[in-house]
């Protein structure tokens, strides 16, 4: 299957996941309790993934660390700031903490994609084309 189907598809799918999300009906107030914690975990997963992928262009053999950061710290960090914004989608808030929480997560969404950036364009400078990625030589 060739590259740019691939990616196409997994575009596709990540917009059909999220789509399909906003349309299941709120439980009341049943997951409010996991916000504050996601949110705070997405800043901070945002953040942490940052500093694994910029780490990766200093490191002198980064092989076994970019499966982990692109597959475990990114997604984490991405993960938990939607999670976050599903919980309060159509949510009227008369409070600061939840605008807080709202930002956290959107900011950790935002660190989250640049890191991604950052590790692909890590990958697409310093691997040859056809190499495997994550696995020493």
């Amino acid at each position: 299957m060739p590259l740019w189907l691939q990616v196409g598809l997994s575009f596709f799918v990540c917009g059909v996941v999220i789509f399909l999300m906003w349309r299941i009906p709120r439980r009341g107030d049943a997951l409010f309790d996991w916000a504050p914690p996601l949110a705070l975990i997405s800043v901070w997963a945002g953040l942490i993934a940052l500093c694994a992928s910029a780490t990766l262009w200093v490191l002198s053999a980064p092989d076994p660390w970019i499966a982990s950061v692109l597959l475990f710290l990114d997604p984490g960090a991405i993960g938990a700031g939607v999670l976050v914004l599903w919980i309060y989608r159509r949510y009227d808030s008369v409070e600061h903490t939840v605008d807080y929480q709202i930002l956290q997560a959107k900011v950790g969404i935002v660190l989250g994609l640049v890191a991604v950036a950052m590790g692909y364009l890590f990958i697409f400078t310093h691997k040859p084309p056809g190499t495997m990625v994550g696995i020493l030589p």
